[in-house]
């Protein structure tokens, strides 16, 4: 295979490529996966013990304290290791919402549109450096446009306005962000931010949104980019904290800080201003947060114990709870795992063996249909990513990108 312009390009600005002699040899996908994941799991159980507490300083936009939904709620207790591989008995699994199986293993991301899909994948031979992939797919042909090499750092990924952009793990001067091609994967122009490399990007309310260092990793900030000039604007100064989950809505940019506070910044004629919202017991949990304008323009927070709360995303109040006693009274699984999308919220069961995905009522909380698929699909680990792109949930195994479409399931 020929290299793209995209991996020409990064390697000219030295990113890592794939290890020396590492063609022609097999690769063992399974293993690598369970490799990626444990390594994955290790990475964020030392985060949550090394994480302490931080001031959040915003100009023009203050943290929102945000604390967590607690377990006395719901009578809160973890997912039964033995649980049922099936769904909820009172739900129906539809097989034929399945509308392709991609052979792309290590799946860590996964955006589109209505008409195509880019994932971000790691790849590598077991022992050896991880390094990470573009991919592009035709939703309409379900076929595989392109797949590009990127290097050894985990890019961020954001789409928007029919653009494509990826993170860099460079600075100002060799620039923080490229936009793609998105038939071809090639380089098309690059970002250059007065601060130092960025981690997360968002695209809402027309703009692309970027989370970079500023005077070094502990400080960051938040910069809105205008997705045709690429002019930027900083939106806040220096933040101290753990930021992540960062969520561009048409309202407000969201963002977890320390996995224990959302904060907001409410767009107020083109400035940031203050959001305010409270709940006396927040502590967020895989994925984060999700967004979903069909139902008021919604946020979507997951805690423990199959516990999610409804959030507004125009001013950031708790409009509602729901529990486990809503969509899986029976707990037959543990629903850990969350995207949103189409006015429904897909679960993924993470009971072992693996079930599959649960749609749920945003309206209702309430089950209506899901998807089983096979039984430990992601070897020894257990599934944990689910995504949704315009008409499509997609759920990465180890070997496998598995692309549902919600058009099959009845509504």
């Amino acid at each position: 295979m020929t290299d793209t312009d995209l991996e020409r390009r990064l390697r000219d600005m030295r990113l890592a490529d794939l290890p020396s002699g590492s063609a022609g040899r097999p690769i063992d996908t399974a293993r690598a996966w369970r490799d990626f994941q444990a390594l994955r799991s290790r990475s964020v159980a030392i985060r949550h013990r090394t994480m302490t507490a931080a001031a959040l300083v915003v100009v023009a936009a203050t943290a929102i304290a945000f604390p967590a939904l607690a377990g006395s709620r719901s009578g809160n207790r973890p997912p039964h290791p033995g649980a049922s591989s099936s769904l909820p008995a009172s739900t129906r699994s539809y097989p034929g919402a399945v509308a392709a199986r991609f052979q792309l293993s290590g799946v860590t991301a996964v955006i589109g549109d209505a008409g195509h899909a880019w994932v971000l994948r790691a790849i590598g031979q077991p022992g050896a450096a991880t390094t990470y992939q573009l991919a592009g797919i035709n939703l309409q042909t379900n076929s595989i446009m392109f797949r590009t090499n990127l290097g050894r750092q985990q890019p961020a990924i954001a789409s928007g306005a029919g653009r494509v952009w990826l993170t860099t793990p460079f600075g100002q001067a060799r620039g923080q962000i490229v936009r793609v091609d998105l038939a071809t994967g090639h380089v098309l122009s690059t970002v250059h931010l007065a601060a130092g490399r960025c981690d997360a990007l968002s695209f809402g309310s027309g703009h692309l949104f970027a989370h970079c260092e500023v005077n070094g990793p502990a400080r960051t900030a938040f910069w809105r980019i205008n997705p045709v000039t690429q002019r930027a604007y900083q939106l806040t100064g220096a933040l101290r904290g753990s930021i992540s989950s960062v969520v561009a809505t048409p309202q407000a940019l969201w963002y977890v800080v320390n996995d224990t506070r959302i904060s907001g910044l409410q767009n107020i004629d083109g400035n940031p201003q203050r959001v305010t919202a409270r709940d006396p017991g927040y502590q967020v949990v895989s994925p984060g947060l999700v967004y979903d304008e069909t139902l008021r323009g919604s946020i979507w927070a997951l805690s423990g114990g199959e516990e999610l709360a409804q959030i507004d995303s125009y001013t950031g109040h708790v409009v509602r709870y729901f529990t486990y006693r809503n969509y899986d009274p029976a707990r037959a699984g543990g629903l850990d795992f969350l995207t949103t999308g189409g006015g429904w919220l897909w679960f993924l069961d993470n009971g072992y063996p693996f079930s599959g995905v649960l749609r749920v009522s945003e309206a209702t909380g309430r089950p209506a249909g899901g998807v089983a698929i096979a039984p430990n699909s992601c070897g020894q680990q257990t599934c944990s990513q689910i995504y949704f792109t315009p008409g499509s949930v997609w759920v990465p195994t180890a070997e496998l990108l598995i692309r549902i479409n919600p058009a099959r399931l009845p509504g």
